[in-house]
């Protein structure tokens, strides 16, 4: 019988582990790495074969289509005039650089994390560990995961150079090809960084000052502090077509020399950080696959090594147990959230006040920036909820019915709420381009916090999907419908809180104040909330009113 190479069709993982397993200490070691590299350049070729490549490419570019169609549809504004375009020459590439600042510095932080590679547990304990070259080993996941990036990259950046060409001159090809360009390079930067600190093994107070002053940088040179950045070099690139500026393609360059510098120093990765990295993601993406948002949001946090501080930012003396005990807990919960999560929520503040500030100036789709950016930050704001949720058994133990105190708990995560939407209509309000008026802010606010907060609250307490009950004899079309819905109903009902801003700039548009026409939509998302808060208080009632049904239904009763 003929012997195949062992592990053959199970990975190279399972090829190392049985090489070393059977291998001669006496043996030729030069001999059988040979053989590995040998069988490493196979398995490159046959890991995804090149029909199947195409065919996700195909189906991400049917996506991207249809992502362009639809979102150049909700653009129904003006080209910007003569002054406005010259403003965005002269302060966009500092603005743009923050976001390449901010891509950095997630990068260098998932880099002094172990990061940006997800490696399987066997692979980090066999491959990792045997007797090859780590850089060669880590080389093939490294190349695969920078050209999925990429290929995202590409993508998105297209559609946003299609988004700004209905806005500013230079042509839409010349806008697309820019953003596609844009995208790839904000890749680089970001993975590339990554590498880097993974292979210098950077320090995580490090990474993080290295991040806060180049987000500082680009700010202070966004406002005009400061003449120019090191970030700002992206910016001018993603402006080409309004203004050609060779020193737009230094950000190309860099990011090409940090992912190759990244690639030769992948072997100096901490095997720590790999093994602790591999256990967490591989759940993490089990998470991911069954559409569990609050696990997913749970393993990332442990990912990030967010504990609870020691010490609360702020002590609360409540006197007396007896006074809105369920309120006073969840108070001293986000008393004692890491600095990392307080930043998180300041910075989803200022992108959803920024994505105002666009829209107040006539960029419709950023209707959809502000609503994903405050229902993220709800999703933190409700933890004490999502707590009491991933404790039944100490939420069963409670006299009161689970509904009640799940309803106690929408109070508290509304105090953090309203302070996220307070900073972001803050960002709104500052003088400048875009600036929001006094009272549109006012009247926006509320609705913004509502929004997002009703979003969090219909996430974390529908769960992940089941397909059990009477969804078990739905046909395929009902599950992916069902599945759809569940997946966009809590960002949707956090986009409908933004819709009175919306409605205010089109009054004005029109000629009329614009609180005025912002009020019907405001009530509009109060009554939405208000529902959702009652859908909170009856869901189990209806679950099992639904349960009993469908049993009656099936003849079990």
């Amino acid at each position: 019988m003929r012997r195949r190479w062992p592990g053959h069709g199970h990975g190279h993982r399972a090829a190392v582990a049985a090489l070393l397993a059977t291998a001669d200490p006496d043996a030729d070691l030069e001999g059988a790495l040979a053989d590995w590299r040998q069988f490493r350049r196979r398995k490159r070729t046959a890991d995804i074969h090149w029909i199947d490549a195409f065919y996700q490419a195909y189906l991400t570019g049917i996506l991207g289509l249809i992502a362009v169609a639809v979102l150049s549809s909700m653009v129904g504004d003006q080209i910007l005039r003569a002054d406005q375009l010259a403003s965005v020459r002269d302060h966009g590439p500092g603005w743009i650089g923050v976001v390449a600042a901010l891509a950095i510095a997630m990068g260098l932080r998932s880099g002094s994390r172990g990061g940006p590679l997800a490696l399987e547990r066997a692979e980090v304990r066999h491959v990792l560990l045997a007797p090859v070259d780590r850089t060669t080993a880590l080389r093939t996941p490294a190349v695969k995961q920078l050209r999925f990036l990429a290929f995202v990259g590409l993508v998105v950046g297209g559609i946003a150079g299609d988004l700004a060409s209905k806005r500013m001159s230079g042509g839409a090809v010349a806008w697309v090809v820019t953003g596609a360009l844009a995208g790839a390079t904000l890749v680089g930067l970001s993975v590339g960084s990554a590498l880097v600190a993974g292979g210098v093994r950077l320090a995580k107070w490090a990474a993080s000052l290295i991040g806060v002053v180049l987000v500082a940088a680009a700010g202070a040179d966004g406002v005009g502090v400061i003449s120019t950045s090191p970030t700002a070099p992206f910016g001018h690139l993603a402006l080409w077509p309004l203004r050609f500026q060779l020193v737009g393609a230094l950000a190309v360059v860099v990011a090409i020399v940090l992912v190759a510098v990244g690639m030769t120093t992948l072997g100096r990765v901490s095997l720590e950080a790999a093994e602790r990295r591999s256990t967490l993601v591989g759940q993490l993406r089990f998470a991911a696959t069954l559409q569990d948002l609050r696990t997913v949001i749970v393993l990332r946090r442990q990912l990030a090594m967010e504990l609870p501080r020691l010490r609360p930012w702020v002590r609360l003396e409540v006197r007396g147990t007896g006074r809105l005990p369920v309120f006073t807990r969840g108070l001293r919960g986000i008393l004692r959230w890491p600095a990392a999560r307080v930043a998180r929520l300041l910075l989803l503040a200022v992108v959803a006040g920024l994505c105002v500030r666009g829209i107040w100036s006539g960029t419709t789709p950023l209707i959809i920036g502000a609503g994903v950016a405050m229902f993220v930050a709800a999703l933190d704001t409700v933890e004490p909820l999502a707590q009491e949720v991933d404790h039944p058994s100490l939420r069963d133990s409670s006299p009161i019915e689970a509904p009640a105190i799940h309803l106690r708990h929408v109070p508290v995560g509304m105090v953090g709420q309203l302070l996220v939407a307070g900073i972001a209509m803050g960002v709104a309000l500052v003088p400048g381009g875009g600036q929001l008026p006094a009272a549109v802010a006012a009247v926006g606010l509320v609705p913004l916090a509502l929004g997002g907060m009703g979003g969090a609250l219909v996430s974390v307490l529908s769960g992940p999907p089941s397909a059990g009950g009477g969804w078990a004899l739905a046909p395929p079309e009902a599950q992916g419908m069902r599945l759809a819905f569940r997946t966009a109903w809590p960002p949707g009902i956090a986009i409908i809180g933004v819709l009175p801003v919306l409605m205010a700039r089109d009054a004005i548009e029109q000629g009329r104040t614009g609180p005025s026409g912002a009020l019907p939509f405001v009530v509009l998302t109060a009554v939405l909330f208000s529902l959702v808060c009652g859908w909170v208080r009856v869901r189990d009632d209806i679950g099992a009113w639904f349960r009993e049904q469908m049993e009656q239904a099936n003849g079990k009763t």
